[in-house]
This record gives C-alpha cells, structure tokens and sequence, in this order.
C-alpha cells in the first residue's frame, strides 16, 4: 500500500497519489447540506430523434455519499426515469460501473465530488442513460468456453496444487465483471480494426486458461480467438480495476506466454523481436518489419519511405546485420530466440 506524504490517503490504485484523490481526501472536500453539481448524460438510442444530452441536477451532500447515493437520489426527487443498474450496493456485484469525470468507477464504491459528470461506460451499446448492453462481453467469455477439461485424472483428493502453479488463476478469481476495464481499453476502441478480446474477457478466461489441469489443446484454441497481441500493455484496465487485479502483468501477459507455446503463429511479432535483439543487442526496426511481414512489407513503399525519412529505419545497417557491444548478453539472457530472415 502507498501512502502520501501525509500519510492520509490510501493510493492503492495507480495515480491516486499523483492526483491526492484518495478515498479519504475525496471524502474530506464536502460537507454536509454543501450542494453537489451533478451533469449526466442522458439518451434513448431507441428513439431516433433523441440525441445524447448532458442534463444538470444538484444534491444535498450527506456524509458518506457515493456516487450511488447521488443516483438514488437523483431517481427518487428529480428524474424518475433515469436509467442505470445496481444490486449489491457493496462492491461484490460489479454491475453498477459508470464513467465519473473521466475515469471508470463503481458507483457504490466511488465518493461523491463536489461536481460531476457521470457517463456510461464505453465500448459497449448503450440501452439508455447509464444502462450499458453487456452482451458483447458475455458473448466473447461464452465462446471461450471457460471451464476446465482435464487431459489427466484426479492427482488426489483434495487435489494438491502449489502456490506457483495456482498463482496468476487465483489472482484473476477477484474479478467482479464490472467491465471498468473494458471500458477503459483503448484498443478495444478501435473496434473492428482489431480482434483483441479485451482485458474482461482475459481475466475470466485466465481463471481457467492458466490452470494446470486444464486440457492444452482446449486452452489453445480459446486463446486462438482471442487477438491477445493486439494488447499494447498501456495499463489502462490496472488503473480502473476497482479490485486490484493486476490485469497486464498476472493475466494478460501469462496468456501471451501460454499462447507463444500452445499457438506459436499468434506471436510472430514478439518471437521477431526477441530474434532481433538477440542478434544484434538492439532493436532494428528494418529487420523487425522484414521478420515480421518478409517482402510484403515493401508493397507499402510509402509507409517505408516516410519511415526513412524520419530516421525510423536505416536499410544499411539493417542488411548488413549490424549490431552493438550488447549482442552478447542479449543472445545469453534471451537466447536465439525466432530465426530471422
């Protein structure tokens, strides 16, 4: 746990200190009967002259208030039709995640501020108001088929299993589905330019997919659907996760080594890379293009010669190989790696 200076803010959450808005400091900037300034966007995508719009209300500040809080009283005092999702209230369900000021938090969980913008979550369809469909995400969990399929029986009851092999499954077991992730995602704002399942759907799927006992050839050919190299490891999902999962680095980043090994074709482009920097102690961005997309890759001469121009690549020292005093070491610490072309 990171503290501030003043020892009075908990940062557990990556840029909580930066920005001194812990959960206490957040809790210390009101008073009670100070009114809050609460903006929400509001819409109804099934009628189709009925465009987003931002509506504008003010709440009385209880001590305590969260954004749920704000919500409920919102829906029972100003707009009964307002439309958002909530059951536990507790931060156990995960079904209550919105956009607040920019970020993705759990209503129930998140303290009121002093004003407000509250959204719902991105990447996903809109029903109405703050209502998301999370069909997209089931979808994409279902076709995993997250389970196990044991490829070998029982090793005995109970069935004994060790800390490092459990390690990364076991963390992933905390996700609540409340798709903050998801939402934050930058790569699955792409859309259709990527088939990149997203970090949601990678967590449920590492619950299973980084398991011991479960069947390899079932494990890839979940992983196969995945487009798990389309991650660009910006950590955007580890900031908003409201559970403390270290989405990159204990699921993400696991499930590329499973796929590496199990769907060696998925990972041309690291396989490159270590290649390269093996050989030559360096990153040559010739050589890693040349590897990864062979003599396709001068069809887009354009791409190639803007790339010269701005110093990206340098085609003679690419062709002939050259390398730094760090080959050595990057051949030991990585070995050969994939053979280059």
């Amino acid at each position: 746990m990171v503290k501030t200076a003043d020892s009075s803010i908990d940062a557990r959450r990556l840029g909580q200190t930066e920005r001194h808005d812990g959960l206490k400091a957040r809790n210390e900037l009101l008073r009670p009967g100070d009114l809050v300034t609460v903006r929400i966007q509001r819409s109804d995508p099934s009628s189709p002259s009925a465009a987003p719009r931002i509506e504008e209300y003010r709440v009385a500040f209880r001590k305590r208030m969260r954004v749920l809080d704000v919500l409920n009283e919102i829906a029972e005092h100003d707009a009964p039709d307002l439309a958002y999702r909530w059951f536990c209230g507790s931060k156990m369900c995960g079904t209550c995640a919105v956009r607040m000021n920019g970020r993705e938090v759990l209503a129930c969980w998140e303290a009121a501020l002093p004003e407000m913008t509250i959204e719902p979550l991105r990447n996903l369809p809109v029903i109405r108001d703050l209502l998301v469909d999370r069909r997209p995400y089931d979808d994409r969990v279902e076709s995993f088929e997250p389970w196990l399929e044991r490829a070998l029986p029982y090793r005995g009851f109970p069935e004994p299993l060790s800390h490092k092999e459990i390690k990364d499954a076991s963390k992933a077991f905390d996700c609540i589905s409340c798709l903050c992730c998801f939402s934050a995602c930058p790569v699955i704002g792409l859309g259709d330019l990527t088939d990149f399942a997203g970090p949601a759907p990678l967590v449920q799927l590492a619950q299973t997919a980084l398991d011991p006992r479960n069947d390899p050839q079932k494990v890839a050919h979940a992983l196969a659907r995945t487009g798990i190299f389309n991650c660009v490891s910006c950590y955007k999902c580890e900031e908003v996760c409201p559970a403390g999962i270290p989405v990159v680095s204990r699921a993400i980043e696991p499930l590329k080594a499973k796929a590496a090994a199990l769907v060696p074709a998925m990972a041309k482009h690291p396989r490159v890379l270590r290649a390269v920097v093996a050989a030559r102690g360096r990153v040559d961005p010739g050589a890693l293009i040349l590897g990864v997309q062979g003599l396709r890759a001068l069809r887009n001469w354009r791409r190639l010669l803007r790339l010269l121009r701005r110093g990206k690549i340098n085609p003679l020292r690419t062709l002939l190989r050259i390398g730094t005093a760090a080959a050595p070491a990057a051949r030991r610490i990585l070995g050969k790696g994939a053979p280059l072309r």
